[in-house]
């Protein structure tokens, strides 16, 4: 009887300590364990969450300076230049140059926005309107407008074009306020404001020879009045 009631209270001992062990690897095991991270989606945790606020193209760029040349906007022949692009430069010019035909006032403020910048080119359209201008309209001030456009458009033709012009009004007697020896200044500073490129080659050798074939000229002509 006291054999049984030994083996019993072993038993229960036994049972009691393997509990016990049991309990304690489990606690060691959760103890161990690496935790995640909870995962939060917020309002950009979204893979295409890059679509909801897209970078502005090329594209954008292009028409939006278009529409503010169209406006009259000056500045965005300077931030059309900025890109290097020639072909949106002229793009936005042309645009420009459209919104200045209307009013004598917005072609005034071209000219003049072209030609206090120290990078600004022009074009032969723009060349062209001052050319006719001076024609019909010459003084001073718009002579010398039309002159230095005409260099800025790069273009020898059109710049012989433009002194041309000035020789012939100067020769009517319609152009007081320049004497000989100022047109031919005039003329010779300009020369060098045109693109090196656009003075080389045989257009470019013609005019040169112009110029100094009107310097003998007005050396000792003097105004038809």
């Amino acid at each position: 009887m006291i054999a049984i009631i030994v083996i019993a209270f072993l038993a229960l001992i036994g049972a009691a300590l393997t509990f016990f062990l049991k309990q304690r690897r489990l606690s060691d095991a959760t103890g161990n364990q690496v935790l995640e991270p909870p995962h939060f989606e917020g309002l950009f945790d979204r893979p295409d969450a890059a679509s909801i606020v897209e970078k502005p193209t090329c594209g954008d760029r292009n028409q939006g300076l278009l529409e503010l040349a169209k406006a009259g906007d000056l500045n965005s022949l300077s931030a059309a230049h900025a890109t290097h692009d020639a072909k949106l430069y002229a793009d936005v010019l042309n645009a420009l140059f459209e919104w200045a035909s209307d009013r004598q006032e917005n072609l005034a403020a071209l000219v003049s926005h072209i030609s206090k910048s120290n990078e600004l080119r022009a074009s032969g359209q723009l060349a062209q309107r001052l050319i006719e201008i001076c024609k019909t309209a010459p003084d001073r001030r718009s002579t010398t407008a039309m002159i230095h456009i005409a260099a800025l458009s790069d273009d020898a033709e059109t710049y012989e074009q433009a002194i041309e012009t000035a020789l012939e009004v100067w020769r009517s007697g319609r152009l007081p306020g320049l004497n000989p020896d100022e047109l031919v200044e005039l003329f010779i500073s300009q020369y060098w404001v045109i693109a090196p490129e656009a003075r080389r080659g045989g257009v470019g050798f013609a005019l040169k020879r112009r110029l100094l074939g009107i310097r003998r000229e007005l050396a000792t002509a003097t105004p038809v009045r």
